[in-house]
């Protein structure tokens, strides 16, 4: 089991990773893509039952994590990751695309061979004891998706109808 976990949550799939174990070097799977092409990309992966078939390729994993930890690198937890912190939940969600600039957002999701854009959303991270518990890390999902439930509303109208995360909304968790 590892010491640190970031769930990856998608539209369909929900994969969880050691971002630790990424080495720091270019993932050749991602080379020539900036940072929002390599969130399509993964919200891609873990979109329409895609994100369990792709963990099951080491090298489609290793670019999941890579992803992932870079990711994490840019946020305020990566100097906690380890110690006070050792899982987290990410959510990458459909993005709505907005009537009007369709060309713009489906010219961003064709680089990656997506159907859509996604948004990215870190929750509140957590300290847990035993990351092999799987009642207590479903306990935290849980109250991380509920602390983010009020910034889930607000942005409501930046996510595809089609999204989990209204569902997520409109059932409160």
């Amino acid at each position: 089991m590892p010491a640190t976990m970031l769930r990856l949550m998608g539209e369909s799939d929900i994969i969880d990773i050691d971002p630790v174990a990424h080495d720091g070097n270019a993932h050749p799977r991602l080379m020539g893509l900036d940072a929002d092409d390599r969130i399509n990309l993964l919200g891609h992966w873990l979109d329409q039952d895609r994100g369990e078939v792709m963990a099951a390729d080491p090298d489609a994993l290793s670019a999941m994590i890579a992803i992932g930890a870079e990711f994490l690198d840019g946020q305020d937890i990566s100097g906690q990751w380890g110690g006070d912190v050792n899982f987290v939940v990410m959510t990458i969600l459909r993005e709505k695309w907005p009537v009007g600039s369709k060309a713009k957002f489906q010219a961003r999701a064709d680089r990656v061979g997506a159907d859509h854009t996604y948004l990215p959303h870190l929750c509140a991270p957590a300290k847990m004891d035993d990351l092999s518990d799987e009642a207590a890390l479903k306990q935290s999902e849980t109250a991380q998706l509920m602390m983010s439930l009020p910034r889930f509303k607000q942005m409501r109208k930046s996510f595809a109808n089609s999204s989990a995360v209204q569902t997520l909304i409109r059932q409160g968790i």
